[in-house]
């Protein structure tokens, strides 16, 4: 999903579900299909992924008592989605995770943050900071 807060967006995707067509992360360049439209090119950091469905649950179960019942229940279904392994299901459950602000933060990390990766500029600045991750 392209990050609904993304603010400069040639293809105006900002919140939709697409499918990764190729990758060059040494460049770290996504290109993601969206049907028919025009392909996007994007940063690691600008799409989103669904936690993994073991991280999730666990983190809704330890988060329960801060939620409100409509976020729970849209997470726990998330989940289950997740559980069927299909691409299909996997789409519905990304698009419940748009549900609000909440279940987005929930259920979702960068796809950056996903890989492991660093961005060019952030090494500079660890390795000139002496900051790693």
């Amino acid at each position: 999903m392209v990050h609904p807060k993304l603010e400069n967006d040639p293809v105006q995707r900002q919140g939709q579900v697409g499918v990764i067509t190729s990758a060059d992360l040494v460049k770290d360049e996504i290109y993601v299909g969206f049907g028919n439209s025009p392909l996007g090119l994007y940063s690691t950091d600008a799409l989103l992924v669904l936690k993994p469905h073991h991280v999730l649950y666990a983190d809704i179960l330890t988060h329960i008592k801060e939620m409100d019942t409509p976020d729970f229940k849209t997470l726990m279904e998330i989940t289950i989605l997740q559980e069927k392994n299909s691409v299909n299901y996997l789409r519905d459950a990304m698009e419940l995770a748009t549900t609000n602000e909440r279940t987005l933060a929930y259920s979702t990390v960068s796809l950056q943050d996903k890989l492991g990766l660093v961005r060019e500029e952030n090494r500079e600045q660890q390795h000139t900071t002496g900051i790693t991750r």
